[in-house]
């Protein structure tokens, strides 16, 4: 007869608990029956591996069906660890199997609800809708962020698609499948291999957030100190998206202090940097440059404060001068308003100046004066107000359309 004392029996058990959850775990990921020849066969199985997708109850994944809002909600809330929340459920979501992944998603807000109060869970994805939710997920292309003009990537996606800055922004992360070439497809619904190629490629990104510890501008080192201590190299290059408060800039405009997101690909490439500090010259000059859609540069801007028109473009210094001319100057005063001759001129003249200005450029007469008076203090409050009239305007629909902002009912997914 074979005996065990008690503390070999106690081993015993525990080699056996072991054994039990090490089998338990390794038999977790399912097997799906139709990925073997997708393209997409590595991001699919690493997900399931993970315990991230399940397939279907018969053993498939069905890789090229569209994915619907339903599935892609539970894709991103344990991808991105999203705790299911049993709050918010819609209209047409009580009873659904993916409600509180529904309810995650809107909170995280990846995912809106439509005006009508629903979801709409079963509703299937467009490629366009797909990359501004991505967007989201990493907290870029916010409306409030301004980016250098892009050129178009993609022939079918012009630069008044209301998803162009988001499509450009997951393109230049390199967050799209291999087969999305010349032509993007936009409105083309998403597949299931698709959604997981792209989920498993916007996981692998490294973003790290923290405070900018030290800055060397001849090399584009970006020392950044975590939320736990450790340090973050980050090297900007020239393809390095850099914004400061919401505006494009370089290293040089970096300060040490300021809060930084670093996203950089798995090969630790620095695609985009976006830091928040103390507000500098160089903030509001790009606040005003944004404010005349681009018609005048930072540094334009910077030169007719000073009042250096030489640095001012030729077409803009025609354009006022022969406003002028039409507002009933004469050329002698229209020339000394060029060249800021202000002992010359009336106030009337001045005035002239800064309508012209301001016509050209759309902006409020107050602010165009303000620049001419090189009055940085009141072009930072003109400025305000002109940021919360545009805001208004965009609010009650009176702005014009452009390519940051949603048509139709394209703004509710």
């Amino acid at each position: 007869m074979f005996f065990i004392n008690r503390k070999s029996y106690l081993i015993l058990c525990i080699i056996l608990v072991f054994i039990f959850l090490f089998s338990t775990e390794s038999q977790a990921a399912p097997v799906l029956s139709d990925i073997s020849d997708t393209w997409a066969i590595k991001p699919i199985q690493s997900l399931a591996d993970k315990g991230i997708i399940n397939g279907y109850p018969d053993g498939s994944f069905k890789p090229d069906q569209p994915i619907t809002r339903a599935e892609f909600a539970k894709l991103i809330a344990r991808t991105f660890h999203y705790q299911p929340s049993d709050q918010g459920y819609f209209s047409d979501t009580t009873g659904n199997w993916a409600k509180n992944f529904i309810s995650s998603a809107v909170q995280h807000k990846v995912m809106h609800p439509f005006p009508d109060g629903t979801f709409k869970p079963k509703q299937q994805l467009s490629r366009a809708q797909m990359a501004t939710m991505l967007t989201r997920i990493i907290q870029l292309g916010k409306p409030e962020e301004k980016y250098n003009p892009w050129s178009t990537s993609f022939s079918d996606v012009p630069k008044s698609n209301w998803a162009f800055q988001n499509i450009e922004i997951i393109n230049k992360l390199n967050l799209f499948p291999a087969s999305f070439k010349s032509e993007f497809h936009p409105e083309q619904m998403v597949t299931r291999a698709e959604a997981a190629w792209m989920i498993k490629a916007t996981g692998d990104l490294a973003i790290s957030k923290g405070k900018i510890t030290s800055i060397s501008s001849d090399t584009g080192l970006v020392n950044v100190k975590n939320a736990s201590g450790d340090p973050v190299l980050a090297m900007v290059t020239p393809d390095t998206i850099l914004l400061r408060n919401n505006n494009p800039s370089d290293v040089d405009t970096l300060l040490n202090g300021d809060d930084a997101t670093v996203i950089a690909s798995p090969s630790g490439d620095v695609k985009f940097l976006k830091a928040f500090g103390q507000v500098t010259k160089n903030d509001l000059l790009s606040k005003v440059s944004s404010m005349t859609k681009g018609k005048l540069t930072k540094d334009e801007i910077s030169a007719m404060v000073a009042g250096d028109w030489n640095a001012v473009k030729d077409d803009l210094k025609g354009d006022l001068y022969n406003k002028m001319i039409s507002m009933g100057l004469s050329p002698a005063e229209a020339e000394s308003l060029m060249v800021r001759d202000w002992n010359y001129l009336d106030t009337l003249s001045k005035d002239r100046l800064s309508q012209a200005l301001s016509s050209r450029l759309g902006i409020t007469q107050d602010f165009a004066q303000a620049m001419l008076d090189r009055d940085l203090g009141k072009i930072k409050d003109y400025g305000k107000i002109e940021l919360a009239t545009a805001a208004l305007s965009k609010l009650l629909g009176a702005s014009d359309s452009g390519p940051n902002q949603n048509q139709g009912t394209n703004n509710s997914y």
